[in-house]
């Protein structure tokens, strides 16, 4: 008896493993989608009505930021070049895809401590560059894992130009590109093909303090429509906005974010069928004391509360154990795949809840023939 139990917890224990498993990549999808917005300290972002997403901005015109910084109630409006073009491996010359970051050296875009007043001095020299030290190791550090000081001097080619690193800087990469540099906006045109000193990926605006955040965005958005042209199509958006439409994007227009979504759904399904497996076997093999409940005069709801009692039992006692090894292989994942997945309250709540609905939904299937037999015959 004990024994059918233990493997009944597990079969449980691994449909919800299953499912949180296809949620912590779903989630990856969006936390990776605003790693660059995240550490973007302002309020505002103005971008072209041909955005498709933050590595693929297509561009505005270079004087947007002039002009919007000319408004009484906006402290700053700073330019962001965004691309992604190749990089050579400099150990054995293989290509990859990587994102190239051209920043205003003095107002940078981001929000990082590694962007001192002396490594800035270092970036002004042409074709000098950081390297996210998260930018994979296929890329080529010296050390064969990750880029770091021992990489400080290399000097690589980036579609066909040579580009030194003179250090690095911790901000993340996302699934759009493996790696990532920064540089100033004079070595960004040298890299990135299609740049021109005339245009720009994003401008970011930080309001003036005490603004509200609604009417600067108004402001700022009044100020382009009436400037006519090209510029009066930008789209403005306060940075929150910007950062639920790009997780938006890739949850439900990327190949990747919905195959982990229908993962998701295939999870629960997977899960409620193994739970009806073991409830349908459970109901069998006590079939013989339900039909004398129902002889004795038990009615049908003390039936469905008996196996509904049983299978949020068997879900309850499942999920604590689960939760640990999905935290597990979290980690496990992460440090192998090199992408954030973490455990949040939402999924312990949604899996929780689709756990308790899954075994009860299946509970109740399966005593559906029970229900409809006469007692006479079940013995």
């Amino acid at each position: 008896m004990w024994m059918r139990t233990v493997v009944s917890i597990c079969g449980i224990g691994f449909a919800i493993l299953l499912m949180f498993m296809q949620l912590g990549f779903l989630g990856s999808v969006g936390d990776t989608a605003t790693v660059l917005l995240d550490r973007m300290p302002y309020e505002v972002i103005l971008r072209s009505p041909d955005y498709l997403h933050v590595y693929d901005a297509s561009k505005l015109r270079n004087d947007v930021g002039p002009w919007v910084q000319a408004i009484d109630e906006v402290q700053s409006a700073v330019p962001l070049d965004i691309g992604v073009t190749q990089w050579t491996n400099p150990i054995n010359q293989t290509p990859r895809a990587i994102a190239v970051m051209g920043i205003d050296l003095d107002r940078p875009a981001f929000d990082l401590p590694e962007l001192t007043k002396e490594v800035r001095g270092k970036l002004l020299v042409e074709g000098a560059v950081l390297i996210d030290d998260a930018t994979k190791a296929d890329f080529g550090p010296k050390d064969g894992r990750q880029f770091g000081p021992q990489d400080v001097g290399t000097i690589a080619s980036v579609f066909g130009k040579p580009a030194k690193i003179v250090g690095t800087f911790e901000l993340g990469t996302g699934l759009a590109a493996n790696g990532a540099v920064l540089c100033s906006r004079e070595t960004f045109r040298k890299l990135v093909p299609g740049s021109s000193k005339d245009q720009v990926s994003l401008v970011l605006v930080r309001l003036a303090e005490g603004i509200d955040l609604d009417r600067g965005r108004n402001l700022v958005a009044g100020r382009l429509d009436a400037l006519a042209g090209p510029a009066s199509q930008a789209s403005t958006l306060t940075m929150e906005d910007a950062k639920k439409a790009e997780r938006w994007r890739w949850y439900t227009q990327t190949p990747i974010g919905m195959i982990f979504a229908m993962g998701v759904a295939l999870a629960v399904v997977v899960g409620g069928v193994i739970s009806y497996m073991i409830l349908a076997s459970d109901v069998q093999a006590h079939i013989s004391e339900y039909a004398t409940l129902r002889a004795m005069g038990y009615g049908t709801w003390f039936l469905i509360r008996t196996l509904l009692t049983q299978s949020t039992l068997l879900a309850s006692i499942a999920f604590p154990p689960s939760v640990l090894a999905a935290l597990v292989l979290y980690a496990i994942t992460s440090s192998l795949a090199g992408i954030p997945i973490r455990m949040t309250l939402t999924w312990l709540v949604l899996v929780a809840l689709l756990s308790l609905l899954m075994c009860n939904t299946a509970g109740l299937i399966a005593i559906r023939k029970l229900l409809r037999a006469e007692p006479a015959n079940l013995f």
